[in-house]
C-alpha cells in the first residue's frame, strides 16, 4: 500500500506530547476549534488539513482515498520529526488514524475516534452520499454538490444546532478535488481482520443520535479491539465534537490524561 506524498498544511500550537487532530471530509482544521485551546495546555498539538482540504494541496490528477491520506500523515509526521503521538480523529480522520496505528503502530500512542468509519470497508449512507455528490459536482459544480453534501443526514444534529453557519463556512471553502478526480484509490489491505493486533488504548466517541450504521461501526470496534472503550455523548448526532464541545472537549482532556 504505497502512495505519493503531499505536504500537508499543518500548525504546531502547545506543549506536551504530541497529539495529531484529523478532521472529517469537506472540513478542514478548523472543526476542532472549540478543543483547540484547552488540548494546546498540555500538549503539542498538530492541525492538518487533510489532502484536497483547507490550505493543503488540492492536485485534479491525485487520489483522495484512505491510503493516499496515510502516505500525507507519515510525510507529516516524518517532516515535523514526530516519532509517536496520540491521534484525534473524526470521521475521514477517525478512519486514517486507525489505518496509521495499523500500519505504522509505533507511530501512534492512543486514538480517540469520533464517528468511526473503517477504511476499505462500505459504509452505506456514507458511500452512496459520495456517489451522489460525485455526479452532482460532475453536472452542476462543486458548489451544488456542497450544498447537497450538507443536507445528508449525517449532518442534522450540525445543521439543528448554533454552530450550523460557522460548519457551514467551513464547507463552502471544500474544493470538491475528490468528487472530480478520476484517479484511482489505492488499495487497502482488510482493515476489520487486523482489528485483534492493536495494542494502542482507544476511545470511541459517537453522539447519542449518530445513523445507526455509525453506532454499528463503533460496536463492531468495541468488540474486536484488545484496549478499548466506548462513549455515547447525549444531545449529539454525527458529529459530537462541533455540536457539544461543551460536553466533548471535557471528555477528550479526561481520556487524554488517561492515555499520556
Amino acid at each position: 500500500m504505497r502512495s505519493e506524498a503531499l505536504d500537508l498544511h499543518a500548525t504546531v500550537e502547545g506543549d506536551g506530547p504530541w497529539l495529531l487532530l484529523l478532521h472529517g471530509f469537506s472540513h478542514d482544521h478548523r472543526y476542532w476549534q472549540s478543543q483547540r485551546a484547552a488540548l494546546a495546555t498540555g500538549h503539542r498539538i498538530v492541525l492538518a488539513d487533510l489532502r484536497g482540504h483547507g490550505g493543503s494541496p488540492a492536485p485534479e490528477d491525485a487520489a483522495y482515498g484512505p491510503a493516499e491520506h496515510l502516505a500525507d500523515v507519515v510525510h507529516l509526521l516524518d517532516r515535523l520529526g514526530i516519532a509517536s503521538a496520540h491521534v484525534l480523529g473524526t470521521h475521514t480522520g477517525a478512519g486514517i488514524g486507525l489505518l496509521l496505528a495499523l500500519e505504522h503502530p509505533d507511530r501512534v500512542a492512543s486514538l480517540i475516534l469520533e464517528g468511526a468509519v473503517i477504511p476499505g470497508a462500505p459504509l452505506a449512507p456514507n458511500d452512496a452520499a459520495l456517489a451522489r455528490e460525485r455526479a452532482i459536482a460532475r453536472e452542476q459544480g462543486v458548489a451544488a454538490a456542497r450544498a447537497d453534501w450538507f443536507e445528508q443526514p449525517f449532518f442534522d444534529g450540525a445543521r439543528r444546532g448554533p454552530g450550523a453557519a460557522a460548519l457551514r463556512a467551513i464547507m463552502d471553502e471544500f474544493s470538491g478535488a475528490p468528487w472530480l478526480t478520476a484517479a484511482v484509490q489505492a488499495l487497502v489491505p482488510p482493515v476489520t481482520e487486523r482489528l485483534g493486533s492493536l495494542r494502542q488504548p482507544v476511545s470511541l466517541v459517537n453522539g447519542a443520535g449518530d445513523l445507526p450504521e455509525f453506532l454499528d461501526v463503533a460496536r463492531l470496534l468495541e468488540r474486536e479491539l484488545p484496549h478499548v472503550r466506548r462513549y455515547l455523548v447525549p444531545g449529539a448526532g454525527g458529529f459530537p465534537s462541533w455540536e457539544r464541545p461543551d460536553a466533548v472537549t471535557p471528555l477528550l482532556l479526561r481520556i487524554l490524561e488517561e492515555h499520556d
